[in-house]
């Protein structure tokens, strides 16, 4: 078998004493070095520099889509620099989009940051290894682009003011979210979406080491369920074994995906493409009463639509790609399904080509 993605053949064991058959398998599988992630070449070799220049570590920005690796990236750092005696009184990890305004940033992450340092050096810790403990905190802010403005302001001058003593670690989705002084102040690092070689193979190792069958169609149909999501893909896995046993050799995981299946799905994107308004009443209908999230049919529809599969004409689907970001608001804004999904239907219907 091909060597695993991102642990070698090594588990990541509990360090709380929970049963490691009762974690998640999202966290029972988390690397714990740096080493230990395979995925991301590019940003991993500029990680491990920074961790050989010790206390001259810069201020770090990641970003990249989700379940990439950039968590897991920056905790596989906060370990190797201050082990495990001193990693809960030098590392505080937030989540901006608990609270995104200007008092979670004043509140927590000054409180913590402006604590002074008693500077330890490298020294041998309880697990027997040695650490560079270097002199300053570390504050990891994830989902950071959810931040409004005048947070993030705030956040800027806290980098400038507290520098001696904390470093900032950023972590978001999108890097264009992020005020330009903040960015300026960062070393990036993109970190991309997996290629399907790469989870294929990370998939293939966790099923192996908990003795699920999955075959090569199978694994497949995870992977297109996951689009590229290696963290969704895990959670995917997961779900399955719960609801279908460790026989997974016929799973196509669209029920554990919350995907419309098939049987929905191909009619509603043939009337859709046929312009045949009274089937996509008809359809719509349906596929809400089945309980199906709008937002779900949304990016299958997308899919389709920027695939080679769909028949429309080009200036077609750039008005439709218009159309579906305005529904995408207006759903994130709250408004109904039934409602969005007609209005979709209807500009497939009426769309014209130019």
């Amino acid at each position: 078998m091909a060597e695993p993605l991102l642990s070698k053949g090594r588990r990541v064991e509990s360090g709380n004493g929970v049963s490691a058959g009762s974690k998640p398998w999202v966290e029972k599988y988390r690397p714990k070095k740096l080493d230990d992630i395979q995925a991301q070449e590019e940003a991993v070799n500029a990680l491990r520099a920074c961790l050989k220049s010790g206390a001259m570590m810069p201020h770090l920005l990641f970003y990249g889509p989700p379940g990439t690796g950039k968590t897991t990236s920056v905790l596989a750092v906060a370990h190797e620099l201050f082990g495990p005696d001193y990693i809960k009184a030098r590392v505080r990890e937030m989540n901006a989009s608990d609270d995104r305004g200007i008092q979670v940033v004043r509140e927590k992450v000054k409180v913590f940051a402006q604590g002074a340092v008693s500077v330890v050096g490298s020294k041998v810790q309880s697990d027997g290894n040695t650490y560079p403990v270097p002199p300053f905190k570390l504050v990891i802010l994830d989902e950071a682009d959810a931040l409004l403005p005048d947070a993030q302001a705030a956040l800027r001058r806290m980098m400038e003011d507290f520098t001696d003593v904390t470093r900032f670690c950023i972590l978001c989705n999108y890097v264009s979210k992020i005020i330009d002084p903040i960015a300026s102040r960062c070393a990036k690092f993109r970190f991309k979406p997996l290629t399907k070689n790469a989870l294929l193979q990370r998939i293939t190792f966790i099923a192996e080491s908990e003795g699920i069958q999955l075959s090569p169609k199978s694994v497949e149909k995870l992977d297109e369920a996951a689009q590229g999501d290696l963290r969704l893909a895990i959670m995917h896995l997961q779900s399955a074994v719960r609801a279908r046993g460790k026989d997974l050799r016929n799973e196509d995981f669209v029920a554990v995906s919350g995907a419309v299946p098939e049987q929905f799905l191909l009619p509603y994107l043939t009337a859709l493409t046929a312009k045949n308004m009274d089937e996509v009443i008809h359809l719509t209908q349906s596929i809400v009463s089945n309980g199906f999230a709008a937002h779900q049919v949304l990016m299958q529809v997308h899919r389709f639509l920027i695939s080679p599969n769909c028949g429309l004409a080009s200036s077609e689907k750039a008005a439709l790609s218009i159309k579906l970001c305005e529904v995408e608001k207006r759903l994130a804004d709250r408004g109904d399904d039934y409602i969005q999904l007609m209005d979709m239907g209807a500009a497939f219907c009426t769309v014209r080509k130019v």
